[in-house]
Formats: C-alpha cells, structure tokens, sequence
C-alpha cells in the first residue's frame, strides 16, 4: 500500500499548487440545472455526441446533481438504487448494476471504458464494482437502456451508465463529516478553481465502518456480518485548460485505496452464522489517469482525442492462502463528427485497448494479456415530419476472437413537442473474461474453447410530458443471446457456453411536480429470464433477484429544508434461492440550509428493517445478506 499512499500525497500536492496559483473566475451555467422534464435537454451517451432528448430512440435517465447532492449518499450504487436501477449487492464488499434484467452493463466515468476483463466481483466476471468510485465529484449520471454494443463494443449488453464528474464553475472549498450507525463516519474535502481558461478540482474522501449488522432471514434474530468493516479512501483531481470557446485540454487522476473486511458470504445462515473465511481481508488499490482533447465544442459536438491508463491491484488473504491480482488497461480512442447536410450527421471513431493481468491464486501464478482494436460509424438522419433514423456498426477485432462486427438501426417520430416514440434493434456482443479463459487456480480452471456471447434486442418506447407537470416513461424489450457464458461447478470448476439465454421485459416510471416543492415518483420493471442448457428446453433463471420491481419516492424542496423518501420492493423471486419471495424497503432523508454556506442533513435506511440478499449463488438462501436498519447525519460546509 505504499506505494498507493505516494499516489495519494501526488494527488494532494497537485491540488494545493494548482489552489495556491488559481483565480477565482465567473460561474457557468451547468447542465445540471436544465429542467428534466425539458425535451430540449440535451444527452451525450445515447448516440456519443450531444443529443436532444426528444430525438433519442431509448429510455434514457439522467441523475442530475442537486439530486446527488442532496440524497447524502455514500455510494455511487445508492444513488442508482434510489432512482429505479437494480443493483445487486454483497452488503457493502461489492455491487453491480442490472438493466433490462441484464448485468452484462458497461460503466463509463467521462465515457471511459472501467470494465474489466477480469473476474472483478466474486461470482461474476461480467460485473463491474460501483463501489470503487467516489460520490461528491459527480456531475451527473445518464443511464440509457438498451444494447449499445453498435457504439461501445463489449459489455454494452443490457445497457450503459456513465458518470460525468464535475468541472470547477467557482473558487470555492467544500468540507463534509459524516456519522452514522456502526461507528460509519465519512470525511471528504472539495477544493476547486482556477482562471478563466485553467480551471481545477481536487476531492478526498476518508471513509471507515466497523462491521455491519443484519437481521438473519432464517432465524429473526440480529447478527453482525464479521470481517465486513471498511476502510476506504478516494482522491480525483481535474485539471481543464480552455483554447477559446471551442477547443479544451482535460487532465484526470483517480485514486482508490481500501482495506476492507472480506467476509464475503455466511457460511451456512440455517446451521451457523460464520462467514466463510473468518479474518479475510482485502487490501487494494485503483489508480487511472487520461488526458483529452476536445475541439468543436462551440458547435455542440463532441469531437475529441483521448489516451487513458486504468490499474488495478488487489490481495486478499484467505487463511494461509492469499489472492493476489495486478490488472492493466492502456487505450487510446478518437472520435470525430461531421454535419454533412442540414439533415444528416455523421459520427465516427477509433478505439484501441490492451489489457494485462497476473494472478497468484493458492500459489498457483496465471496471466493472459488481450488487445481489441475496433472503428464504429453512427449515421443520424432528420426525415422530415419529425421523423429521425440513426444507423450505427462497429467493427472488433479481438487478439483472442478475431474479427466481429455489430449493428443498430432505431426509428424515432416526435409526436408532439413534449412526445416522442422509437422502435430500435440492436446487436449486442459480451467477449468471455480472461479469467475465465486462463485461470489456473485450485477452485477454477480456464476454458479455452469459450466463444463470444452475441444477441439481438427490440425495443419499443415512449417518452412523454403528459402535462406540464407530469413525465412518463416507458419501454418494452425483448432480448436473445447465443452462446450464453455459465458457471459449471467442479473440482475445479469452469465456464461453459450455454445455448440460448432469453429476457423479455418492460421499463414504466412517471413523475409529477405536485406543487413548486413537491415531486412524487413511481416505477414498476419487470424480467423474465430463461436460460437453455444444452438440448434442455428453457427454464426460468432462478438467479433472478427482481422479477418484478416498485419504486415509489416523493421529493420535497423549499431551497432551505429538503425531505425525501425512497421505497423499494421486489417480488417474484425463487425461494429455493432467496431467504423470501419478496422485500420492502423504505428510506428517508433530510437536509435543512444553516446559511447559505452550511447544511446538515440526515438519513435513515432499511427502515423497514428487511431481512433480504440481492445475490445468491443457489446453495443456501441468506447467505449474501444486506445491510440491516441503519443511519447516518452529517455536515457540509462551503468556505
């Protein structure tokens, strides 16, 4: 760790040149602050370059910043969870996203690939851990649903999130302290600013809980999850530096250093209450730098250069068996856009990455490296009437693969100023891990005959301001994949391609501003998963952990006081696997303006006090519990 602990100081000493040389300079508007009810808001991941949301042909969510701000989150998970994504969870060792029933999602931070071709969550080398990222240097949060295999490559399978982090807009510091329930305090330091065409911001987090406490499904009775404690920090510092209106230079650091309890699983929860390697513990680190070039802003495209470099390194001690791994992402990606006609805009790019890991597992040392190369062109067209057609393919070529290529075609027609309808079809592609391909270890051998998972989806949607008052959203997807990966279990086990895998389901959500200061929102999804084993017809994925899900959360804001409450519910879940067939939580927040430099806030979560797991592995239901009822109060203050 210590040489994570250099990172960190780097990263301090940066901030504080940059603070000490820095200017104050007048404030921008940021987008965060556009109405999300405006249809002529504009979204970057949809289509990769900044797009009306009344002309993009998917269910497209954006998690603006004053909603990250003012929920008191933790945890780039809870506020995905708070806005009706589904996130699986291993109490607080690691979470993943799930859309359209799908976890193969990729996750972006400033459209940069983070997934990795490695086994990276336990149980799941497709998952990517939203635990690794920080809260407060969050701009906002677009999640657009639906396979974008045609613009992204691999992983973009059930949908893309990417997390656009802040650029200073004022000289300011921001200081937070946090406490809460099992001795959870949380410290994090903001310091942005800069000139008129140098601009900076730096955020440290320190972030410790002693282990955490749930209510056993089995038995009724409260226990502690032993070896679940966290010891976390964060630091990110950007760095942009502006040529006229029309051309920026952005430098970014990500740092991420834990050493967490790693119990991960209850043993058996019906006989015991022991995790499965007493004492386990993990001690990692993350460390990822870019720089980017972007021009033609002033004409509201998205044209830039980028080269980035992603590490990661992790050991975990199980007994007398540590688990080492070393992960390594370099890539280098263009992208430009012309606007051939009035009508027509053409959108096209390069993207090249090599990835590296070695592995000490049991003793037994493993590694692999692959390279993908890949060029996509994305084809928009105005048809008249309001009608738009995007056709997008991309083309892969995969160092273990070979070549593929993939496809999208969606159809959009604004019905009105405030409604627009899509139909779209898109392929999608999901490359097996390294992990799964070279691994050599006492629990788990490499497959070498694996091939690619591909598929196709349909979708049909409707975006709609009902009233002035009132937004639906809704979307209906049908999905096939060929060639689906699956764990087969053995002395050691292995992955193995499945015949088919089927998700039929439906995305309805709808807020309303009741009042100037009041909004309530709601939303149902449902996932029908089956898979084929063989020749074996279909059966229902019992994996399943939300076939049918509730959200209800209504917002109050007066600009001094805020209160907010978020409920959660799943049903339909199989109880040969999970500890009960349904669940409900609720969680309250509240905030309330000292001045208009200090807020205090407040937050209470699991109210209900659920007892409830969002992932299993189908062997004994309740051993992957989440965190119990739980709060948390703290303080914020801008110098």
């Amino acid at each position: 760790m210590r040489r994570t602990r250099r990172v960190f100081t780097a990263l301090v000493l940066a901030a504080a040149t940059l603070t000490a040389g820095g200017q104050a300079f007048a404030q921008e508007e940021s987008q965060s602050e556009v109405s999300e009810f405006a249809f002529d808001s504009y979204v970057v991941t949809a289509s990769r370059i900044p797009e009306k949301l009344s002309k993009v042909a998917a269910n497209v969510t954006v998690i603006a910043n004053e909603a990250i701000e003012k929920g008191a989150f933790s945890q780039v998970s809870d506020i995905l969870r708070a806005h009706n994504v589904h996130i699986p969870a291993n109490g607080s060792v690691y979470s993943y996203p799930v859309i359209n029933g799908d976890d193969r999602v990729l996750v972006l931070v400033n459209g940069r690939r983070m997934n990795w071709s490695h086994l990276v969550v336990s149980g799941n080398s497709r998952a990517f851990n939203m635990n690794n990222l920080a809260v407060k240097n969050i701009e906002r949060i677009e999640i657009v649903r639906g396979p974008n295999s045609a613009l992204y490559g691999s992983d973009a399978v059930g949908g893309v999130i990417n997390i656009i982090t802040k650029k200073s807009v004022e000289e300011k510091t921001t200081l937070a302290q946090d406490f809460g329930t099992w001795n959870d305090r949380r410290t994090t330091l903001t310091q942005q600013g800069g000139s008129d065409s140098l601009r900076y911001m730096f955020t440290i987090e320190k972030h410790k809980r002693d282990n955490y406490q749930f209510r056993n499904a089995i038995s009724g009775n409260k226990d502690e999850f032993s070896d679940s404690y966290i010891d976390r920090e964060y630091a990110n510092l950007r760095v942009d530096k502006l040529y006229g209106s029309d051309k920026e230079l952005s430098f970014e650091i990500e740092g991420m250093s834990e050493n967490n309890g790693y119990g991960l699983y209850i043993k058996n929860p019906v006989s015991e209450g022991k995790v499965n390697q007493p004492g386990a513990e993990r001690d990692g680190s993350d460390f990822n730098t870019s720089i980017t070039y972007s021009w033609n802003k002033d004409r509201g495209k998205a044209d830039f250069f980028r080269i980035y470099r992603n590490h990661s390194d992790a050991q975990t001690i199980y007994g007398t068996n540590p688990y080492k791994h070393k992960l390594y992402a370099v890539g280098a990606e263009y992208q430009q856009s012309w606007l051939v006609a009035d009508t027509y805009t053409l959108i096209s790019g390069l993207d090249v990455r090599r990835e590296k890991f070695d592995q000490l597992s049991s003793g037994i040392q493993s590694g692999a490296h692959v390279s993908t190369s890949a060029l996509f062109l994305e084809n928009r067209l105005d048809l008249g009437n309001r009608w738009s057609l995007n056709l997008g393919a991309r083309y892969d070529h995969h160092s273990d693969f070979g070549n593929d290529t993939t496809a999208h075609i969606s159809l959009n027609k604004e019905l009105s100023d405030v409604t627009n309808m899509y139909l779209a079809w898109g392929q999608s592609i999901k490359n097996p891990s390294m992990t799964m391909r070279y691994s050599n270890t006492e629990n788990m051998i490499g497959n070498p005959d694996l091939v690619p998972e591909s598929g196709d989806t349909w979708t049909l949607g409707l975006n709609s301001n009902l009233d002035k008052k009132t937004y639906l959203q809704t979307s209906l997807y049908i999905s096939e994949m060929k060639n689906a990966l699956a764990w087969q279990s053995g002395s050691p086990g292995k992955y193995i391609n499945l015949n088919r895998e089927k998700r039929r389901g439906l995305e309805l959500s709808i807020t309303r501003n009741m009042t100037a200061d009041f909004k309530v929102s709601a939303g149902y999804s449902y996932a029908k998963v089956e898979k084929q084993n063989a020749s074996d017809g279909y059966y229902l994925d019992y994996l399943n952990s939300r076939p049918n899900g509730y959200w209800l959360s209504t917002q109050y804001d007066n600009g001094r006081f805020d209160a907010g409450a978020t409920l959660l519910a799943g049903t339909g879940r199989d109880e040969s696997t999970y500890s009960n067939s349904s669940y409900v939580t609720l969680d309250l927040t509240a905030g309330y303006k000292l001045s208009g430099q200090t807020r205090i806030y407040a937050k209470g979560m699991n109210l209900t006090d659920e007892a409830y797991e969002m992932i299993n592995t189908g062997k004994y239901p309740g051993r992957y519990p989440m965190l119990g009822r739980h709060f948390l109060m703290g303080i914020e203050h801008t110098f």
